[in-house]
């Protein structure tokens, strides 16, 4: 047996009824009448329904009987929930942050219930600013004041107008919707970016089913803020709507693609050789202090060096990379992904060591990728943003014996196949390739004398022959064939010069199987530059090769690299057209260590030439520095407490 006392509000002795629906109608009357606590569910009835009503009803009036100006605008009585502590404490995950006040669940200072939402939300910042003058404590808010909503009795504008003359008014930055609504984005660190950031990478994780159709690390900021504004228009606008490109073949495969101008991207961020480096996917979210434009903007960087693509390096499943791509489509960037080496050679379970069947390990990864950003709608069709994938960089340096190369590609390429198929995505379909080294092999059984060109024919004979034969011994579970006409691309990595790479392999790709009446693969350069000699006209003459129609299966090149791999040290020192340099613009958290994100600075070629104006020139025939390469906005950090 518990005792109960009725308790005094505001000179109003309050009793409260459960539901009959639980069986034990009853009315607490007075000071000191005893009942019985019956169980847990009725105790959460009196809670949540029971109490809920009739506080919420009593205290939202007392909270709209105050008077003010907007920014004195007293939030006591909108804080309250409706929900009893007498029993229980506050239930922080549905209700939000709250504190038990006098057995009611309140809440917390800076924090008002929203009915829409039915928790704690934020008050939003500068009331002053969306105050329109009217009250709504009997009846609603005025149509003629515009978009507003009625919180702690006062007709507020909602997140994107500002309040003029009694009256919403779009604020300047936000494109006007039909019917007079307006959407936007929010600036880093305001009220509205904090909430749709704590929902897409916190709340969401811990609580899925309070966001239905959202997916954890697939759906996009624009699709977060969508579901706030839903149920709190106080605090963010609506998004403006992203129209994603729809497409049944790869893009990248079509004649009329455009010509691949592209930077080769891992901005390792640090300056010293040997410094640890525990991740290098630069392009998951959480590293967005480099390429976003909140951060130090490489991605605009690069399009503002006349870039149109951008190939990655280090790929991490376990993290997302919605973000990356998103901001990579807006600026009209596509980007070729490619697997990690961390599956292939580096991992516990590499195929390296399971005499290079890589099937299941890149399954694995693949699988989360497609899941992780890599795929929308619901994961039916790839990101528009991403045109194709390399399956591995180099495998003609590292499977040893070389006869199992076959065995290592057939087996990640199969695996691809697989994981699409596993999760259902068909739509906006990618090119797959494999980025070869431009070495010489003698004995290879088909052009031992093209470097490159001799590794895609025996991987292409092999397919053909079929990979159950000896010595590859692999049964795949798709058509390797089929696919390889329909989705392949041709790529590979050259340190030589634009005349070479012509004379070596572009003069003889003609007479290949890759480019006959019955199989068009086209063909990109996946790394480029030459360290010898300078580098202003051989970049432009290099992009005048994919415009020349003596060879039209060349696509264009990707630039190696964007920085300097201090990390790396020796020979490598020598690629990267920016350096980092005395200015820390920020620090960055990423696995586990801090990095200082430096400005750039640009590097010179043997000549003394400034790369970055040379590739400006041959991408976009602009021979200046981008603006956005002195960080405007950005001022530098006294101090950091980065690795070096």
């Amino acid at each position: 047996m518990v005792t109960f006392e009725s308790f005094v509000v505001q000179g109003h002795q309050r009793g409260f009824a459960l539901p009959e629906q639980f069986g034990h109608p009853f009315t607490v009357l007075s000071r000191g009448r005893s009942f019985s606590l019956v169980s847990p569910k009725l105790r959460s009835a009196l809670q949540r329904a029971g109490l809920r009503k009739e506080l919420l009803d009593w205290d939202r009036c007392a909270g709209q009987s105050a008077s003010g100006d907007a920014s004195n605008i007293s939030w006591q009585g909108a804080r309250e929930t409706g929900s009893s502590c007498f029993w229980t404490s506050c239930d922080q995950i549905s209700l939000g942050p709250t504190e038990c006040h006098h057995w009611r669940c309140i809440c917390r200072q800076n924090y008002y219930y929203n009915k829409e939402a039915d928790k704690c939300t934020p008050v939003p910042d500068h009331i002053e600013e969306h105050d329109t003058g009217g009250k709504c404590q009997f009846f609603g808010c005025a149509a003629t004041r515009g978009l507003t909503q009625c919180v702690a009795g006062k007709c507020l504008c909602i997140a994107g107008y500002t309040a003029e003359n009694g009256k919403c008014k779009p604020k300047e930055g936000y494109s006007e919707l039909p019917g007079g609504d307006v959407c936007g984005r929010p600036n880093m660190g305001d009220l509205c970016w904090k909430a749709v950031d704590w929902a897409m990478h916190d709340n969401i994780y811990a609580n899925p089913g309070q966001y239905p159709g959202l997916h954890a690390g697939a759906s996009s900021f624009q699709e977060f803020q969508a579901f706030v504004h839903n149920v709190d228009k106080v605090t963010c606008p609506k998004p403006c709507a992203v129209n994603y490109e729809h497409f049944d073949t790869p893009k990248i495969l079509d004649p009329a693609y455009q010509q691949m101008k592209g930077v080769s991207y891992g901005p390792a961020p640090v300056k010293k050789a040997g410094s640890p480096i525990n991740g290098d996917d630069y392009m998951a979210d959480i590293t967005g202090a480099m390429w976003a434009d909140w951060g130090r903007g490489d991605l605009e960087l690069i399009k503002e060096l006349g870039g149109n693509t951008i190939r990655m390096y280090g790929n991490d499943a376990n993290t997302s990379h919605r973000a990356f791509l998103d901001l990579a489509y807006e600026k009209g960037i596509d980007v070729i992904a490619g697997m990690s080496d961390f599956g292939f050679t580096q991992g516990p379970d590499n195929c390296l060591i399971n005499d290079w069947y890589c099937f299941d390990e890149a399954y694995f990864y693949y699988h989360k990728n497609l899941l992780m950003g890599f795929a929308i709608d619901s994961f039916k069709r790839y990101h528009p943003a991403l045109k194709a994938l390399i399956l591995a960089n180099e495998p003609d340096l590292k499977v040893h014996p070389r006869s199992l190369t076959c065995r290592a590609m057939a087996s990640v390429f199969d695996a691809i196949l697989e994981a699409e198929k596993d999760v259902g995505v068909s739509g906006n379909p990618i090119a797959l390739t494999i980025t070869w080294s431009f070495a010489l092999f003698p004995d290879a059984e088909v052009h031992p004398n093209a470097p490159a060109l001799g590794q895609m024919e025996e991987f292409w004979q092999c397919l053909q022959r079929g990979t159950e034969k000896e010595p590859i011994n692999y049964t795949p579970r798709n058509d390797l064939v089929a696919a390889f006409r329909k989705r392949f691309v041709h790529s590979f990595n050259t340190a030589n010069r634009a005349r070479e790479v012509a004379n070596l392999m572009l003069n003889k790709y003609s007479q290949s199987s890759f480019w006959t009446p019955t199989l068009k693969v086209p063909v990109f350069i996946g790394e480029y530059h030459s360290v010898h000699g300078g580098m202003e006209d051989d970049l432009t003459e290099a992009v005048e090769l994919s415009k020349s129609p003596r060879y039209p299966y060349f696509m264009g090149y990707s630039f190696f690299e964007f920085t300097r791999s201090y990390w790396k040290g020796g020979p490598e020192m020598d690629f990267g057209m920016f350096g980092y340099g005395d200015c820390p613009l920020m620090d960055m958290n990423y696995t586990g260590n801090t990095y200082t994100i430096w400005n750039l600075i640009p590097l010179k070629d043997r000549r003394g030439f400034p790369l970055p104006v040379a590739l400006r020139k041959a991408f976009a025939g602009d021979s200046t520095l981008p603006k956005v390469l002195a960080h405007p906005g950005i001022e530098c950090k006294a101090s950091t407490a980065g690795l070096p």
